[in-house]
């Protein structure tokens, strides 16, 4: 917990601030795209309940599948990476240099599930290759899927030596009579919009038939199982109730609202200059600006993004999975999007590195590195380069590999802003114009302007990136307190009075509105404070409080009841509201023990209005 000192300076560090400008923070991982309307908004929060939609047989589920939803695979977060794995087989020929996939056999994509004994998929003795495939983050996807093909395309270089990527172009499956489109999406960048992910996953990991893809997958291609084992009509999808539109509709606009990953800092590492200088963003393109089509929505147009790819299949030698797909050949695979880096835990397309730091994926025994050096690799040199660079540079790459998919704020690097990211702000706290932190230094994470001081304008946009809403109002509690007001915080531990010790609460609330909390603290201890708030008075009106040592209840006007017993033997007193209807006080521990029952009242014409009664004990 921080200090008290820490808590009282923070405290007046924002009555100085609360009238600056407010840095723009960037997403959250998981969040969706800034500047979407209200509407997307909300085709963005049904999405996501489509995402986690779980799926009975009686649904469509089977009779082969992987999971039984989206989110059960893209866990990390919602919609991003995962830890799951799936199968794929085939055969190599090996004297004729060809793949089958043996698709009459239920290839080259094993469904591990079924929904009953007899009908499950098994690996055929046919094949002579398998290899796993971890689960791809979609998080960006939309703006993803917003970069101009021709964009892509500038970066391909089938015919070069050394680094040559390929462009996979490929037909959508929403528009099977049209142009074929540049593939971006899975790991042989077989796939180039998100409805046809959607209809593809929707069918072959969830076996969920739809309007893109109307026949079920039979159990290693046993039409006579399919007919014994599939019990729902196909198509299986259908329009969600109220919404309009099917599953994998929604499930397109989830995928198309994601935000991108956050960057901290958003630039000026000198990890990423090496990474640039030893040939590693050949591949791992930096930046990209999404095409300015009219029929774009605005918070997907002429965006620029830094996903750190190029989309395009590099051959990876001996590290690739041998698995064809389309044009995408044995030894190809997409170069994968690097933001959200930092997460991500296993790497590589089938998970073979996992677990230990960032660190130990990137350059430990058998990580990344080892990876990309594999023989025939196009990545190799790059690799090489970053093995002979010293000590020091490495670990200067890492940080920069780090900072994608880190959060501004988080200090500790724990993935959320919290108690423990205040005490390390302040401690970094430089003030206004003291420039002290480059883009390299760790403080960096609070200088969210990147003007190289750690100061009020940084504090505000700590403030709204807090992650703790004890009272679930939909705001930070940080914001409840210093900004909005809304909650008190008379011990100033930066945690709302109403989240914390209550006094407890006798009933007999009403008629009216009016209520009372004294909150904060433990009272019985000296030195301790809690606040003592009413609510729901008349604007700028008069307030009795009845303050008695014992409960004797009686009857009042207007049908309420007076929980202090009367004679009030501790008084009765009279505040007034301000113009919310509002009295905050603060009440101090100390002095000998008492316990009190406090009851606040106002007039409204022949009814006496009534809050809870209250039983405060206060004093050592």
């Amino acid at each position: 917990m921080i200090s008290r000192a820490i808590q009282t300076v923070l405290v007046g560090l924002f009555s100085v601030t609360a009238l600056w400008g407010q840095p723009v923070l960037q997403p959250k991982l998981g969040d969706p795209v800034p500047g979407l309307t209200t509407a997307q908004l909300a085709a963005f929060d049904i999405g996501k309940q489509q995402f986690n939609r779980v799926f009975q047989v009686s649904e469509g589920l089977g009779p082969i599948f992987n999971q039984n939803s989206c989110a059960s695979c893209h866990n990390n977060p919602v919609g991003g990476s995962g830890t799951i794995t799936v199968t794929r087989f085939g055969f190599i020929d090996s004297e004729a240099g060809t793949f089958d996939p043996l698709a009459n056999l239920g290839g080259s994509l094993r469904q591990d599930q079924a929904i009953t004994l007899g009908c499950e998929e098994v690996i055929p003795a046919a094949a002579n290759i398998t290899a796993m495939r971890v689960t791809p983050s979609v998080l960006g996807g939309g703006l993803i899927e917003s970069i101009l093909d021709t964009d892509i395309l500038a970066n391909a270089n089938p015919s070069g030596g050394g680094v040559s990527g390929i462009v996979h172009m490929v037909q959508p499956l929403e528009d099977p009579n049209g142009p074929q489109r540049v593939g971006r999406f899975g790991w042989k960048a077989q796939v180039a919009t998100l409805l046809t992910f959607s209809g593809d996953a929707g069918l072959n990991e969830m076996g969920i038939t739809n309007r893109l893809v109307l026949t079920e997958n039979a159990p290693n291609g046993n039409l006579v199982l399919l007919a014994q084992c599939d019990t729902v009509p196909d198509p299986e999808d259908a329009i969600v109730p109220g919404t309009g539109l099917e599953w994998i509709d929604h499930l397109t606009n989830f995928q198309r609202y994601l935000a991108a990953p956050p960057q901290t800092p958003k630039s000026g590492m000198t990890g990423e200059t090496i990474f640039n200088t030893i040939g590693c963003a050949d591949c791992h393109v930096t930046s990209y600006t999404t095409s300015n089509a009219a029929t774009l929505e605005a918070a997907l147009r002429s965006q620029t993004i830094r996903p750190y790819s190029d989309f395009l299949l590099h051959d990876m030698g001996l590290a690739a999975d041998f698995i064809e797909q389309g044009a995408g050949g044995l030894q190809e695979l997409r170069t994968p999007a690097l933001w959200g880096l930092r997460v991500r835990d296993p790497l590589w397309h089938d998970g073979r590195v996992a677990g230990g730091t960032l660190a130990d994926r990137i350059a430990g025994p058998g990580g990344v590195i080892v990876q990309h050096n594999a023989f025939l690799s196009e990545a190799a040199p790059s690799a090489q380069m970053f093995i002979n660079l010293s000590g020091a540079d490495q670990a200067l790459v890492i940080a920069f590999l780090d900072s994608l998919g880190k959060r501004e704020f988080d200090g500790d690097g724990d993935s959320d802003v919290d108690y423990d990211d205040v005490t390390a702000f302040d401690l970094a706290r430089t003030g206004p114009g003291v420039v002290t932190y480059t883009a390299d230094d760790p403080e960096a994470v609070f200088d969210v302007d990147q003007d190289g001081d750690v100061d009020d304008d940084d504090w505000q946009g700590f403030i709204r990136a807090f992650d703790l809403d004890c009272n679930g109002n939909g705001e930070s509690d940080l914001v409840d307190i210093l900004v909005n007001q809304t909650s008190t915080d008379v011990n100033t531990n930066l945690i709302p009075d109403e989240c914390e010790f209550c006094q407890p609460d006798l009933g007999r609330q009403g008629p009216g509105t009016l209520t009372l909390l004294v909150c904060g603290d433990d009272l019985t201890t000296a030195g301790n404070l809690a606040a003592g708030v009413i609510d729901g008075a008349a604007p700028n009106g008069t307030v009795y409080l009845a303050v008695s040592d014992t409960v004797q209840l009686a009857s009042a006007p207007g049908g309420g009841q007076v929980v202090p017993a009367f004679p009030f033997t501790g008084g009765l007193y009279t505040v007034q509201a301000d113009a919310n209807g509002r009295f905050v006080t603060t009440l101090g521990g100390g002095g000998p023990l008492m316990t009190w029952i406090v009851q606040a009242a106002q007039v409204n014409g022949p009814v006496i209005e009534l809050s809870s009664g209250v039983q405060i004990s206060i004093g050592l």
